[in-house]
């Protein structure tokens, strides 16, 4: 028994669809991340710089985090993943 149906034994019709909807949208987001972390080879690395990581003041983002907002903004500038109705 899956842990998230909260003591039921089955989940509800509604709740079924609404698992599948959640689970189709992150099967595309998993597969975009993936795209985006082979495309760009700055976020290939495994090793970063601790200072990277870190948010200096006045400053909303760490660099990494910079880094990563700008691949997925090139990213949606890109040619879609997902077919479009």
């Amino acid at each position: 028994m899956p842990a998230f149906t909260r003591g039921k034994s089955q989940l509800s019709a509604y709740e079924v669809e609404e698992t599948r909807k959640i689970a189709n949208v992150r099967i595309h987001v998993e597969r975009v991340i993936g795209l985006v972390r082979r495309k760009y080879q700055i976020l290939q690395s495994r090793a970063v710089p601790i200072e990277h990581m870190l948010t200096k003041p006045g400053e909303a983002l760490a660099f990494i985090d910079k880094i990563g907002v700008i691949c997925c903004a090139l990213s949606n500038l890109s040619v879609s993943v997902v077919p479009l109705e």
